[in-house]
């Protein structure tokens, strides 16, 4: 009974290693999350990240909010923002984004709150 244990052990531990180095050869990619904070200008029902380039809010009505309300009141990304990849996270392996939704801290582009960190 006791080689039975052994190699069951020997079985478990040798899958948790190859699930961990499979978990690092798979990327995902971060989502900009529904409380980040976007800076909206109300003339042509656009949002912008807050790293915005002036040009796109000049002489405009800028105000800031969530993405979630945002996207709830009808605006849509500026295509400048998305081409020069403002709302995409970074990529991740696998298993540091199952450390994050567990809720360990991990390199992120925005925090819980919703704060931009670059």
């Amino acid at each position: 009974m006791r080689e039975k244990g052994k190699i069951i052990a020997v079985v478990f531990i040798s899958l948790l290693v190859v699930c961990f180095f499979f978990t690092i050869y798979i990327t995902v990619d971060e989502v900009i999350p529904g409380n980040a904070v976007v800076v909206t200008t109300k003339e042509d029902k656009l949002y912008h990240s807050i790293h915005f380039d002036h040009i796109c809010v000049a002489n405009k009505t800028a105000q800031s909010m969530t993405l979630a309300e945002a996207e709830t009141q009808g605006y849509k990304p500026h295509k400048h923002d998305e081409d020069l990849g403002y709302f995409r996270g970074n990529r991740r392996f696998l298993f540091h984004h199952l450390l994050s939704k567990m809720g360990l801290s991990v390199n992120s582009r925005w925090d819980r709150n919703g704060n931009w960190l670059w």
